[in-house]
C-alpha cells in the first residue's frame, strides 16, 4: 500500500467551531503511516464491512467526481467530505463529533479514497508537576490499539464500489445508519458476517421445523457450505450447497425459496477461508452445561463419531478412537 495524501480535520458540534487543517499530514512520518495504514487494512479485511453503491445526488459522489476529474485537488475534496459532516452533526447533536481523516493512497495499482469518522476514546495519563505526578483523563483519544472506527469507507476510483462500516446512532428516537443514508448517501448490501448469520439462523429453523433439529444435518449443511465456498473459489451458491444436503427435491426447493426470502442471494463471494472460520465447526451445549466442539465434518463419519436420537429429545454422542494431544 501507498499512501499519497492524507489531512485530519477536527469536527464539532458542541457550539466551539471546527479545525480546519490547512495543511496534509506528513505521510513519511512512521507514526502517520502506522496510524493510517492499520485502519486501512484493518477495513479491506473487515467481515462486518458492507459493499455499497452511490446515489446519483450524493455530494460525496459529485465531489470525489470532481477530484478524480482533477476539477479540484485533494485539500478541497477533503474539505468538502468534513463540511458536510459538521452539517449532519450540527443538525444531530446526538452523533458524537470527532476526527475526520481522509486518505488517498495505492493498493496493487488501484487508487483509492478513504474516510474515517474517528470518534473519540477516552483514556487515563500521567502528568508531571513540580510537586509531584498526577493522573490526568484525556477524552479526545483517537482509536488505535484500545478502540476501534465505527464508521468509515473505502471508495476505489474504478469501479466505484464502496467498502462500508459504520454504527446506528439514536435520531429523534430512532437507530439510524446516518453515515450511509446522510453522510455518504449511498444504498448498501449486507456484510459477510450479516449474510453468514442470516444463513446460520435460517438453516437452523429449517433443521428444527423438518429435521427435528438433527445433528447430522445440521453438520452436514456446514460442510456442504464449506466444501462448497472452497471448490469454487470463495464463491457460495445456496442452490448447489441444498443439493449437496437435501436428496428430496421438494425439500430442496422449500430450503432454497426460504433463503431466498430471507435476502440471500446466489453466487455470494465470501471467501474459503471465511466460510471456514464461520461454519467449519459444530457445537452442542448439552442442558446440564456440557459442551461439545468437533470439525463438522466428523458428524458424518462413522468411524469417528455416531450419534443416537432418542424420543424423548436426548442424544447420546460417541467419539470414537480419539487420538489425545500431549
Amino acid at each position: 500500500m501507498e499512501i499519497k495524501n492524507a489531512i485530519l480535520h477536527i469536527i464539532k458540534n458542541d457550539g466551539s467551531p471546527s479545525v480546519y487543517s490547512e495543511s496534509e499530514l506528513d505521510i513519511d512520518s512512521e507514526v502517520c503511516e502506522a496510524f493510517i495504514s492499520k485502519h486501512v487494512k484493518k477495513l479491506m479485511r473487515n467481515p462486518a464491512a458492507r459493499e455499497a453503491t452511490f446515489k446519483a445526488d450524493s455530494a460525496i459522489y459529485q465531489a470525489i467526481q470532481s477530484y478524480i476529474n482533477q476539477e479540484t485537488n485533494f485539500k478541497d475534496f477533503a474539505y468538502t467530505c468534513a463540511s458536510r459532516l459538521e452539517a449532519i452533526l450540527n443538525s444531530h447533536g446526538d452523533i458524537p463529533q470527532a476526527d475526520l481523516l481522509v486518505v488517498r493512497f495505492y493498493e496493487k495499482h488501484d487508487q483509492y479514497v478513504a474516510i474515517f469518522k474517528l470518534n473519540y476514546n477516552e483514556c487515563f495519563t500521567h502528568e508531571t508537576g513540580k510537586l509531584g505526578n498526577n493522573l490526568i483523563k484525556c477524552h479526545t483519544v483517537l482509536p488505535f490499539n484500545s478502540g476501534k472506527v465505527e464508521e468509515a469507507c473505502l471508495i476505489p476510483f474504478s469501479p466505484m464500489l464502496i467498502t462500508l462500516i459504520e454504527k446506528a446512532h439514536n435520531i429523534g428516537g430512532e437507530a439510524v445508519n446516518y453515515f450511509s443514508e446522510f453522510y455518504l448517501e449511498c444504498e448498501s448490501s449486507l456484510s459477510r458476517k450479516e449474510t453468514a448469520q442470516i444463513i446460520s439462523e435460517v438453516t437452523d429453523e429449517f433443521v428444527q421445523e423438518f429435521f427435528d433439529s438433527d445433528i447430522k444435518t445440521r453438520a452436514l449443511f456446514k460442510t456442504a457450505i464449506t466444501e462448497e465456498a472452497e471448490e469454487a473459489d470463495g464463491i457460495v451458491s445456496m442452490d448447489n450447497v441444498a443439493a449437496r444436503v437435501f436428496e428430496d427435491e421438494n425439500v430442496k426447493r422449500d430450503f432454497v425459496h426460504t433463503i431466498r426470502d430471507a435476502g440471500i442471494v446466489e453466487d455470494m463471494p465470501l471467501g474459503a477461508k471465511f466460510v471456514k472460520q464461520q461454519f467449519g465447526t459444530h457445537r452442542l451445549k448439552a442442558e446440564n452445561g456440557i459442551e461439545v466442539k468437533f470439525p463438522a465434518e466428523i458428524a458424518m463419519d462413522d468411524d469417528q463419531m455416531n450419534i443416537e436420537n432418542h424420543s424423548d429429545g436426548s442424544v447420546t454422542l460417541t467419539l470414537k478412537r480419539l487420538r489425545m494431544q500431549v
